[in-house]
This record gives C-alpha cells, sequence and structure tokens, in this order.
C-alpha cells in the first residue's frame, strides 16, 4: 500500500438493485451521526449494510465521500457509499453538515474498514467497520497524524510525526496504542508489501525496504535523481517498486523501476522538458492498450499520457470532464477516473478505456456540488491505497 486497486465481483440483479438504491438514500450509519440519530435512522442503515454483499467486495469496489455542499461555502450533508463495479451505491454513513464531516483518507485492504481524519475538536482520527457502522476513536499520543492500514488485513495504523525534514514512522493499533516505532522517512510515505511483512519509503538517496519491526532490510539508492526526491507510489511486480524521483538541476518528476533485490533501478520514462506539456510524471498503468500515465499539469492540473516504446507522449483527453484528471486505479483496460465535469470545483467518478474511449459512470455531480470529494478504490497492486 501506498500511504499518502482478480476477479470481478458479481453484478446483483436490476430488481435487487432498485431497492437497495431506494434503502441506500435513506439510510446512514447511526454510528457516525450525532446522538439525535434517530431509531428509524439506525434500522435503515442496517437495512442497507445488511444487503452488501461483502464476499464479493474486491477489484473494482471503490469507497467515497460524496457531498451536495456547494463548492463555494461547503454547507451541505454527506454520505459515504460503497459503490460496485456495476455502479450500484450502498450508503453506510452520512453527516449533517460537511463542514465538521471526518475526512476519508484510507481503506483497510480487507474492505471492512475505513480511516477518517479529524479536523473539528480535538481532531484526531475515526476508524469506521463499515459492516457493523460501530466507530472507534484513533487517538495517538503527541502530533500524530494517521497515514493508512497495514497490509494484509489492516489490523494497525500507521502513523507519522514531523522530525527535522521528514517524518517519524510508527505502527499504532486501531485504538492509537503504540505498537512497534518504524524509524526516519525522507517523504513520510509508506508502501507496504502485500504480505505485511515489510514496507519502503524514502531516504536522501533514493528508496529503503524496512521490516515491520522497524529493522532496515536495505537501502534502495536510484542514482542520478535529486535528494530527498523519491516517494515509493505502488508495487510494479512482487519484486519492484514504481517510484517518482525528480533528477537533478530539474523540478519535473521522472518514474523508475526499483528492484527490492537491490539491483540496479532502471526508468521508466526519460527526462522531460516544461515544452513537452507534461510537468512530472507521478504513477503509471501498463494496459493492453499501451503504457499510460498520471502526469502533472499546468495550474496544478492532473493529466493522462500515453507513452510509447521510444518515450514520446501523447494527451489522453479525457470526454466530459473538466481535464483535471486523477487516476485512482486500472482495472483491465480501463482507468477508474475522478475528475471535475466543470470549472466549479464539482468531482465526478468514472471508468474509462482510454483505447475505446468507453465511459462508465460512477458518480455524475452536478455542477453546484463537490460532489465525490473522496474516493478510494479496493486494494491491488494497481494503486497501493489502503
Amino acid at each position: 500500500m501506498s500511504l499518502r486497486r482478480t476477479s470481478l465481483a458479481a453484478i446483483v440483479t436490476a430488481a435487487l438493485s432498485a431497492v437497495l438504491l431506494t434503502a441506500a438514500t435513506t439510510a446512514g450509519v447511526a454510528a457516525a451521526r450525532p446522538a439525535a440519530a434517530t431509531t428509524a435512522d439506525a434500522a435503515a442503515a442496517r437495512t442497507a449494510r445488511a444487503a452488501v454483499p461483502w464476499n464479493r467486495v474486491g477489484a473494482g469496489w471503490v469507497l467515497t465521500q460524496y457531498t451536495s455542499a456547494a463548492p463555494v461555502g461547503r454547507s451541505g450533508p454527506a454520505e459515504l457509499y460503497l459503490i460496485s463495479p456495476s455502479g450500484t451505491r450502498y450508503q453506510l454513513a452520512s453527516w449533517p453538515d460537511w463542514r465538521f464531516a471526518p475526512q476519508l483518507i484510507a481503506w483497510s485492504p480487507d474492505g471492512r474498514r475505513a480511516l477518517f481524519q479529524v479536523f473539528t475538536g480535538k481532531g484526531g482520527a475515526e476508524v469506521l467497520t463499515l459492516a457493523t457502522g460501530q466507530v472507534s476513536s484513533f487517538i495517538g499520543q503527541g502530533e500524530v497524524n494517521p497515514i493508512g492500514f497495514t497490509t494484509p488485513r489492516g489490523l494497525n495504523i500507521v502513523g507519522g510525526q514531523p522530525s527535522g525534514s521528514g517524518t517519524s514512522l510508527a505502527r499504532y493499533s486501531l485504538s492509537g496504542q503504540l505498537l512497534q516505532r518504524l524509524g526516519y522517512s525522507a517523504d513520510g510515505q509508506v508502501l507496504y508489501a502485500a504480505s505485511g511483512t515489510e514496507f519502503a519509503t524514502g531516504t536522501s538517496t533514493g528508496l529503503k525496504l524496512v521490516s515491520n519491526g522497524g529493522a532496515l532490510i536495505r537501502n534502495l539508492p536510484v542514482h542520478g535523481t535529486s535528494a530527498n526526491s523519491c516517494n515509493p507510489v505502488r508495487w510494479w511486480s512482487s519484486g519492484t517498486i514504481l517510484a517518482s524521483c525528480v533528477p537533478p538541476d530539474s523540478s519535473i518528476p521522472q518514474l523508475w523501476l526499483v528492484p527490492v533485490s537491490g539491483a540496479h533501478p532502471t526508468a521508466l520514462t526519460p527526462r522531460r522538458m516544461a515544452s513537452s506539456g507534461d510537468l512530472g510524471d507521478l504513477d503509471a498503468w501498463q494496459l493492453p492498450s499501451g503504457l499510460y500515465l498520471q502526469s502533472a499539469g499546468p495550474c496544478a492540473v492532473l493529466q493522462i499520457f500515453k507513452q510509447s516504446r521510444s518515450g514520446s507522449i501523447t494527451l489522453v483527453t479525457v470526454p466530459h470532464t473538466a481535464s483535471d484528471n486523477r487516476v485512482l486505479t486500472a482495472l483491465g483496460s480501463r482507468l477508474l477516473i475522478q475528475a471535475p465535469t466543470s470549472c466549479t470545483g464539482s468531482d465526478s467518478l468514472l471508468w474509462f478505456n482510454p483505447a475505446t474511449h468507453a465511459e462508465q459512470w460512477l458518480i455524475r455531480a452536478p455542477d453546484n456540488v463537490i460532489g465525490a470529494a473522496n474516493a478510494i478504490p479496493f486494494y491491488s497492486r494497481e494503486n497501493g491505497n489502503l
């Protein structure tokens, strides 16, 4: 997992979908509401959660926090939805006012828990058990910022505290009890192996591989990069990490494939000039139709490029979006994209096939709402997000 996406789940029948969607629009998790939540609310929430085919939740499912609050002012209700590959939405929680709602930051790799950052009151974090609606508080010692869950089951939480120019990492219980200090990270990013026995993080010279107990396994230097500039993005294969690093005398990141064996890293993308329109390669996916890059663009937008074998790039345009396209994961021939559909700050979710331009919209938010503010796909090697 990168703490900062096989089989598809079976599709529920159309009749059942209609019933579930009706229940979902009225249901909320009582524990996630204020104390004034009614008995009817709690009963509706239990009905919606019971309808989720939990044993089928896996690759292709998405957990998203949606709000109908306006982009300016931000007052309005918010909901937490679990969305199936076919587009069925199950409402698992709700909050009366987006301005005071905790923010979704991670989803456990077993699909059972969600982690939220709390920015109101005393701050901290909350852990929501999705199938039951139970909410527990994560109370870390000192100024601990929760980063995400550990693999393979999400039974611990990794947190970070500022330390010099970097971050001091540690592993905590779900309630916030310190279990193990994990050492220093130059970038504050953590990429756990699927087994949960080790993770990668940034150093001044590249990456390092660290055991779940905090012991250094080996340094993974990436030569030809600036100091403190490498971030582990996700697992490219079981033995190779995809990393984004900045070359010397440049501000435009480049992607590298870094073997955890300690073998010499290789560049996946070449050094680029600003004139290319690609202002930095941040992630990549190898689809049947080619290699696709998540890249920085002008005015802080995110772009998608297709890279040829020679390293040249072609901009990929996603129809019906406002060009700021954030790729969340890949599955088969498609990319899951979070993107605004207008210039007002409204975010939607869609599956997009860059070869055929076929679209499947999961959420198409109106122009006058924030929409899908936070979205996390089910954990896989194609995203690493927990």
